[in-house]
């Protein structure tokens, strides 16, 4: 790139040549085009009793505490009620009695998947983490029956099975049960 007599640029680069001229430094990760292998991914994943869930990649998610949760008339016993999230109400599912997976713990952590219209809450164990990938199962393990058409894959890491957790089709499964 030339410049003037006061160090302004007279020609500026297109983004794509700019691009073209980076190299990373030595030692840095590998080049976005080189394939991963299932060690090399990291998730959230979160806890609802034993059962162990990955957020889908891509999912906004916040964590929520001491939040009231106001509940609602003549709905199944596992649909706690809605919060206020910034303006926008939230429905809050209680898979821990739905998937007879025990009582949530004694501190109230809402895990909110996605934002605004699509947003849904759930009381989790612990906060979310870092999951590193591990080995994927061949078969996923038995599951409650609610669950089962929701979790595709599987996979084992040091902490034991990790299950891939398809929220947003699990949710609207949910949603048609609560309008019937």
């Amino acid at each position: 790139m030339d410049s003037d007599k006061a160090g302004v640029p007279s020609q500026w680069l297109s983004p794509s040549e700019a691009l073209q001229r980076f190299h990373p430094p030595e030692g840095s990760s590998p080049a976005l085009g080189m394939r991963q292998t299932a060690m090399d991914i990291s998730r959230f994943g979160f806890r609802i009793g034993q059962l162990r869930l990955l957020i889908q990649a891509g999912t906004l998610s916040e964590v929520i505490t001491q939040t009231p949760i106001y509940p609602m008339p003549n709905v199944p016993s596992w649909f706690v009620g809605v919060m206020n999230l910034r303006g926008n109400l939230i429905p809050v599912f209680d898979l821990h009695h739905l998937l007879e997976a025990g009582e949530p713990g004694q501190t109230q952590t809402i895990l909110v998947l996605d934002q605004g219209r699509d947003g849904v809450g759930i009381p989790i164990d612990g906060l979310p983490h870092a999951i590193h990938l591990g080995d994927t199962l061949h078969n996923v393990p038995p599951l409650p029956e609610t669950l089962q058409e929701h979790v595709a894959t599987a996979y084992t890491t040091d902490g034991g099975i990790w299950l891939d957790f398809d929220h947003q089709s699990f949710f609207t499964a949910l949603g048609w049960q609560l309008a019937s």
